[in-house]
């Protein structure tokens, strides 16, 4: 099989400095400004004074205002969510965004360390280390392809944009369900630190600590941190040992050099790691391979345990809780160089991943369905892109796209007591490609903008070497080679009226991609490694932006209408001689429709509201999906296994359709003795209705829950200090965050229950 060369360290080195910050309009404001030029509050980003005092120091990043009002004035669904509101709202991992942002499902796969999207419905189901998810994450502007790469990456942030639709016509790679983009917090010139300490029941702890400012005076630094320990609410079911502690920690670093008044130079380093535990299920139902368990009544309890064979293969404690033993470190560089006519625009960078994961999959202490990870990923990417200045009636921007990756992943199952045997797959996975993208907007009048994208993408998948051992078999496995990828063209057209200075409506047409890719699970039969192909949809989205009473009052809202070609479905295919196998698959065609709604308000000085409407709905329109149950009955015969397919025209595609969320703070200022300090009670929701499991069947529903959190915020008025009691599922409710089965148990992953505690920040 053909394999791509490396790049060498004196290329890496040639092409990092072509780089540069994002100008494209879902990038975040660069600049910072001093509390004596800040820019006036506007509902959505500041929830009001208690939120500055949240703040891990007295700066303002300018994206903290400025972007979110420069947003204001994009014709495209884009949910802005403050670093304020982040820490208000307890957001600490990407999973949390789906309880502030509408229409955002994440979920861990079987609850390892797999997060899977799903944004408007675009999404789809895998567990494997292998598959881009329909939705990008960027870390300040680089892109983050594998979903497992996301966890623990949310500190020290200046806000969060999750752009929903098909996307990549400005930048970035190209996806069909759209952008989780963080921008992370900005070196000051001015010297500033600041420390976070929040502590919990459950012996939960989260430390966040970071200090900036200015070594010449055009050479600037930020150095940040934060370490998550405890929290554990899970345990076992037969010895009471507790599960599910966090244990993590990660630093950056941020270098900005103003070479001179028209170049600028960022570069940023991280590292992280995880050795957490893992979260396994409850038993929905009863078990009886390798020794008879009840159902769980309670949705805390779980089991773990691993044969000595499988442990001593892999050197583990044989009584060892599942756990993960991640690390990842990356490097980044960004020029940004100003013309007179235009700004070049760059950002390349060099990311590693290393995934060490024992999960428990059968949520007992047989070895039914245990499995390790054992994943190396490295991603080289290389953006270049130049845009004209904001002047005139003609804008552009044009660009280029590159990225390498490569992946050695090996995964271990355990299914002695279900099989009687264990397993070995490995396989690498080479995979590179490269893009065009270009956009224009014309403005006829003042008032009036016609746009228009278009973007070429070439992408190469290798699939090498894979194979699966099984423990009992006599002689080696067979293996495999595969190979996929796509040449496809995207494009956007677009119009954005200005009916009055703070009212916009737009409508917008996008055809979106997203590359293909294999199914690298244990193998059964070969035709599990046909790859399943790119996907791509057409979009229509009608909106409008609006602000009134001096900025006291936000409304945004959207309406969106999807037709989806050759969905990626975790679905399964029968074999003749061993039966069902696992697969993602295409599903022809399919549709979706939904609508948005985002308000936030400042009614009086001091109250400050948000409220946020999604719903959607999605059906098959041409799918023959596999009747499991029938296919295998077919069995019986002693002829083999015969394919049966049930016809799924018509059938809803199963995501939650409701989901709402909302808050309200009031700052009051009290008097007397305490005059000058701040009390701020405040309180959020969300809602999330029920999610069908349409493959699977009734069973693996996940039942609609509301969640309530509350807080009190007491501080000063200056800001520099405050101190926060809060209290998150405050009635606390029990509820599951998935639902599945593997080999021989179908269970539950179970949401985190009330957990109560203290933040105290101080900043200088």
């Amino acid at each position: 099989m053909k394999r791509y060369g490396k790049i060498t360290t004196i290329g890496r080195v040639a092409v990092l400095f072509t780089c540069a910050l994002p100008t494209c309009p879902d990038a975040f404001a660069a600049s910072v400004t001093t509390n004596e030029h800040k820019p006036k509050p506007v509902p959505g980003n500041q929830k009001g004074s208690v939120q500055a005092a949240l703040q891990p120091e007295t700066i303002h990043v300018s994206g903290a205002n400025a972007h979110a009002e420069h947003l204001q004035h994009v014709g495209g669904s884009i949910a802005h969510l403050s670093r304020e509101a982040l820490i208000q709202a307890h957001v600490t991992t990407v999973n949390d965004l789906q309880n502030v942002v509408p229409n955002l499902q994440v979920e861990n796969a079987f609850g390892g360390g797999q997060p899977q999207f799903h944004l408007r419905g675009i999404g789809f189901f895998d567990y494997g280390s292998n598959n881009t998810p329909d939705v990008m994450t960027y870390v300040d502007g680089v892109a983050y392809p594998i979903g497992v790469m996301t966890q623990g990456v949310m500190f020290d942030l200046a806000g969060v944009d999750v752009e929903r639709g098909p996307t990549g016509y400005t930048s970035g790679r190209s996806v069909t369900g759209g952008n989780i983009m963080m921008q992370t917090a900005d070196p000051t010139k001015t010297l500033t630190a600041g420390i976070s300490e929040d502590i919990a029941n459950r012996a939960r702890s989260k430390t966040d600590l970071f200090v900036s400012g200015p070594i010449t005076r055009r050479l600037s630094y930020r150095i940040s941190a934060e370490t998550i320990h405890g929290g554990a609410y899970e345990y076992n079911r037969a010895t009471g040992e507790h599960i599910g502690n966090a244990d993590l920690g990660a630093v950056r670093a941020k270098l900005r050099w103003e070479a001179n008044d028209t170049t600028t130079i960022n570069l940023s380093g991280h590292y992280g790691i995880d050795r957490s535990d893992s979260t396994p299920g409850y038993l929905i139902n009863s078990v009886t391979s390798g020794g008879y368990i009840p159902a769980d009544s309670d949705h805390y309890a779980t089991g773990w345990g691993m044969s000595r064979q499988f442990a001593n293969n892999l050197h583990l404690n044989p009584n060892a809780k599942p756990f993960r033993n991640n690390q990842s470190w990356g490097v980044d560089i960004n020029i940004q160089k100003e013309f007179s006519w235009a700004r070049l625009t760059s950002i390349s960078a060099y990311e590693v991943m290393y995934r060490r994961e024992l999960n428990d999959w059968d949520a007992t202490p047989a070895a039914n369905a245990d499995e390790y990870f054992d994943s190396n990923l490295s991603i080289f990417s290389q953006e270049l892109r130049l845009a004209s200045h904001d002047r005139g009636p003609i804008t552009w921007n044009a660009g280029l796209y590159y990225f390498k990756e490569d992946l050695q992943d090996a995964m271990y199952s355990n299914f002695q007591n279900a099989f009687g045997f264990n397993t070995e797959t490995r396989y690498s996975q080479p995979d590179q490609g490269f893009s065009e993208f270009a956009s224009i907007t014309y403005r006829p009048v003042s008032h009036l903008r016609i746009g228009f994208g278009l973007r070429h993408e070439n992408e190469w998948k290798e699939l090498d070497n894979f194979y699966t051992q099984r423990s009992t078999a006599l002689v080696p496995a067979t293996h495999y080679d595969r190979k996929t990828g796509m040449d496809q063209v995207s494009g956007k057209a677009s119009i954005e009226y200005d009916i009055r200075p703070n009212v916009m409506a737009y409508f917008n047409i996008r055809r979106g991609v997203k590359e293909g890719g294999f199914s690298a699970y244990n193998v059964s039969a070969p035709s599990q490694l046909t790859p399943f192909k790119p996907e791509w949809l057409m979009a229509y989205e009608l909106g409008f932006k609006s602000t009134f009473f001096n900025h006291r009052l936000r409304i945004n809202g959207a309406a969106f209408k999807y037709d989806y070609h050759d969905q990626q479905v975790q679905s399964a295919i029968e074999d003749h001689t061993i039966g069902a196998i696992g697969k993602i698959v295409n599903a022809p065609r399919s549709s979706l429709w939904g609508v948005e709604l985002e308000a936030q308000a400042e009614p009086i000085r001091g109250l400050h509201l948000t409220q946020n409407f999604g719903y959607e709905q999605g059906q098959y329109e041409q799918f023959q999906a596999l009747n499991i149950a029938a296919s295998q009955a077919t069995g019986a015969s002693g002829n083999g296994y015969q394919t049966i397919n049930k016809n799924m025209q018509g059938k809803d595609m199963g995501f939650p359709k409701l989901q709402l969320s909302g808050s309200a703070s009031y700052d009051i200022r009290l008097p007397g003795a305490l005059r000058g300090y701040i009390l701020t009670p405040e309180a959020n929701y969300s809602y999330r209705s029920e999610e069908y499991a349409v493959i699977l069947g009734p069973l693996y529903n996940i039942k609609p829950y509301f969640l309530l959190n509350t807080s009190l915020t007491f501080r000063p008025k200056n800001g520099k200090w405050s101190v926060t009691g809060y209290v998150q599922n405050a009635l606390n409710r029990t509820y599951d965050l998935t639902r599945n089965f593997f080999t021989t148990s179908n269970f539950g992953i179970v949401g985190p229950p009330r957990f109560y505690g203290a933040r105290i920040s101080y900043t200088y």
